[in-house]
């Protein structure tokens, strides 16, 4: 009997009701509301048309290497206007499994975008994009790309999360080729040719042969950014040197066709060590690519790319003038190494001048894209603070920090006012550096809330970067907060080792505001406070560092940190903790008041907003609208806020999750349920086929069952030896539509 393929999945899915994603809700900058305030940031984004909602427009897929995070924004300029709305409901429509880096190309030619992205092994995957009745949706092609270099057997295309290739048809013959870095020699190209076209194959295929590893006759320079020419014109393959090697950890490319009409292919070429961008021109043919000219600081005739670090560049019709412009953004990940490169203005914007037979570009500007977005930087660390005593839940946001070219990011605390009505907030963004915490030079700026000695007055509570907590009084003699100045630093000399993400709460009921602190190496810590109501006492006798037993890391993948952000809140009479994440779930555990000094608490939804929020996740809920639902801000690794509720607000200000234009025509039968023997679970009412099945216990843990597949539409599940209990089973199809269910097993 045939084997049913398995994958290793991040968490299951245990959703416990409908959420929504707030769409509506003004943020105001200097009097001006803003278009796009909630996409949650921008750090090191990606850009690739694609016309998701099939009005002709070319609409934009943005996938931020930092935040591990896919997003769609709809075209809504006209030409000669750009104009970017950014569109929630998409977000869930993108696999899963992106990582690093993903761009779009329509490699088969029938009208939708596909997706190419790195893979958990260093290739390149590929999704087809297909199109439904309402939309589009995509499933997996290829695990990886595979060419032939004359041996026995096919070895497959390399490429790592600092190397993008270019993607393009190379040669005008009518099929996607790939120039990639040559990984083993690091400063030279590859060509890998696509011969579908050539053998006859369907427009699906994939099948490529390495031609040369020194396309062009030229070699990226060891020892600046500039690039050598006519170099390797033997043919041979070329020899590099240690320091060559070692140089070219990194490079981003893009095509583009310099002379207007003209087939043939030209680069545009960034290093991981520079700042600026290379243009590389071809004077060959498609057969035979010879690099003539080099500028190196592209455009020379115009300003100069110089964004730190290392620009990748970008092509599309950005305002939709029917010329391809260009984006420039960061690649060198600020997720692997903070501070390292450009975090707010991420996007330089090259229009395509388009004035004669030449493709020229004119730089328009760092803001154009990003002008619209909350964005304090890297990391933000977001919380719900009625800092003015009006009744109205207002928004104080920290970070890691802020981008500085002379060096260390500078952190600071962000504060939007809550302006608007019982029913309907308005956020006015008073400061991004509220009371100058920034001269403190702290990194890492994680605030929480709470009276902490009892004189009626909330006082805030820094975390940061390096574990440790910052206690400042709130010296106000009205109801708005006032922290003029730092109280006490590294308060109770408490350190979490790293990135502390302290929340303020009476755990145990004794009246006394105890913290709670999350942390990098993904433990919550639990600070029981035994001093009194106007002098709290914390010490090492007082914690427990392995709070709940909770974990919130993907030991799937080996991402051991799990940066645990902690909120605690009561709901119908039971105390509830719920935390980010590093992967971006929002997790809500049930806190056994019996095990606060030790034991654990079990899961109740390892999913809870329904949508991945970006690497390094955080959740703040109050209800800000006073329906009686609560409302979920996130922060993320990219900077920004996202809102979501767990009602409808009306007025077209939400938008549900589940509102995608991918709409399954499947469902997904699992049955007998409780089952005792064997679960079977059946694809009926669709034209897909069962790609996977999984079973998971309601902690994340893989469940080792035996899984047998009948026909293509049905898997059967052996449960017979497992004990009784609450189970989640996942499934796939071949459309990449995703199936979560809960499976009771009873004895």
């Amino acid at each position: 009997m045939r084997r049913i393929a398995l994958l290793i999945l991040l968490f299951p899915l245990l959703v416990t009701g409908q959420k929504y994603h707030i769409e509506g809700v003004k943020v105001l900058r200097g009097g001006r509301s803003l278009q796009n305030p909630w996409v949650g940031g921008l750090n090191n984004p990606l850009f690739s048309p694609i016309d998701l909602n099939q009005d002709g427009l070319m609409d934009l897929f943005v996938y931020d290497k930092a935040g591990w995070k896919a997003q769609a924004f709809i075209n809504t300029g006209s030409a000669g206007h750009l104009s970017y709305i950014y569109a929630p409901k998409y977000d869930n429509m993108f696999p899963r499994e992106l990582r690093d880096w993903a761009v779009i190309r329509d490699h088969n030619r029938d009208g939708v975008g596909d997706i190419f992205a790195l893979s958990p092994t260093s290739d390149i995957m590929v999704f087809k994009g297909y199109r439904t009745g309402s939309g589009i949706g995509f499933t997996k092609l290829y695990d990886r790309l595979n060419y032939s270099y004359g041996g026995p057997l096919p070895d497959h295309i390399w490429t790592f999360m600092d190397n993008i290739p270019i993607m393009q048809d190379v040669d005008h013959d009518g099929d996607l080729d790939v120039l990639a870095s040559d990984i083993a020699g690091g400063t030279t190209l590859n060509f890998y040719k696509n011969r579908a076209v050539e053998s006859g194959m369907d427009r699906d295929s994939l099948v490529f042969d390495l031609v040369t590893n020194c396309w062009g006759y030229f070699i990226e320079n060891s020892n600046d950014c500039g690039v050598s020419l006519a170099q390797c014109l033997s043919g041979g393959l070329v020899l590099h040197s240690d320091a060559q090697v070692a140089r070219h950890q990194g490079g981003a490319l893009y095509g583009v066709h310099y002379r207007r009409n003209s087939p043939v292919l030209s680069l545009l070429l960034a290093d991981i060590f520079c700042n600026t961008l290379k243009f590389l021109e071809n004077r060959g043919d498609t057969t035979s690519a010879v690099i003539t000219y080099a500028d190196s600081i592209f455009p020379v005739y115009d300003r100069s790319v110089n964004l730190p670090l290392f620009p990748a560049p970008f092509g599309l019709d950005a305002d939709n003038d029917g010329f391809e412009d260009l984006f420039i953004s960061p690649f060198a990940s600020n997720a692997y190494q903070p501070g390292q490169s450009e975090d707010v203005k991420v996007v330089q914007y090259y229009h395509n001048i388009a004035d004669d037979s030449l493709e020229k570009y004119h730089y328009m500007g760092d803001t154009t894209f990003t002008r619209e977005i909350v964005d304090v930087g890297t990391e933000s660390h977001p919380v719900f603070f009625d800092y003015d005593g009006d009744g109205l839940m207002d928004i104080v946001m920290g970070n890691y920090g802020r981008f500085q070219t002379s060096g260390a990011s500078k952190s600071s605390l962000a504060l939007y006012h809550n302006i608007g009505t019982d029913t309907m907030p308005v956020f006015d963004e008073v400061s991004t550096d509220w009371y100058g915490l920034s001269a403190y030079n702290v990194t890492g700026l994680f605030p929480a809330f709470g009276d902490m000695n009892g004189d009626g007055k909330t006082d805030m509570v820094i975390g940061d970067y390096t574990g440790r907590i910052h206690f400042f009084k709130n010296t106000s003699n009205s109801d708005t907060a006032r922290f003029p100045s730092l109280t006490q630093q590294n308060w109770f000399n408490i350190n979490v080792n790293q990135n502390a993400a302290p929340f303020i709460y009476d755990v145990n009921g004794d009246s006394l505001p105890d913290l709670v602190i999350g942390s990098r190496s993904n433990n919550i810590q639990y600070y029981w406070n035994f001093g009194t109501r106007t002098n709290p006492l914390f010490s090492r006798d007082s914690v427990n560092n392995f709070f709940g037993g909770v974990r919130v890391y993907d030991y799937h993948i080996g991402l051991l940190p799990g940066f645990a952000a902690p909120a605690l809140r009561q709901e119908g009479g039971q105390l509830m903790l719920y935390s980010g994440s590093q992967l971006g779930r929002t997790f809500k555990f049930l806190i056994n008041q019996d095990s606060l000094r030790r034991g654990t608490f079990r899961l109740l939804d390892s999913d809870v907003v329904g949508v991945n929020a970006g690497l390094r996740s955080t959740i703040s809920i109050a209800d800000i609208n006073h329906d009686g639902y609560r409302d979920y801000l996130t922060g993320n690794i990219r900077g920004g806020m996202m809102l979501f509720s767990d009602g409808y607000w009306g007025n077209g200000a939400t938008a549900s999750i589940a509102e995608l234009p991918v709409q399954t025509t499947a469902t997904l039968q699992v049955y007998p349920n409780p089952a005792r023997d064997r679960v079977i679970c059946r694809l009926a009412d669709g034209d897909a086929r069962l790609e996977y099945v999984q079973l998971y216990d309601v902690l994340g843990h893989r469940i080792n069952a035996d899984i047998a597949a009948g026909a293509d539409q049905e898997a059967t599940i052996s449960v017979a030896a497992l004990p009784a209990g609450a189970y989640v089973l996942h499934a796939a199809d071949t459309h990449g539509r995703t199936y979560d269910q809960k499976v009771i097993i009873i004895k």
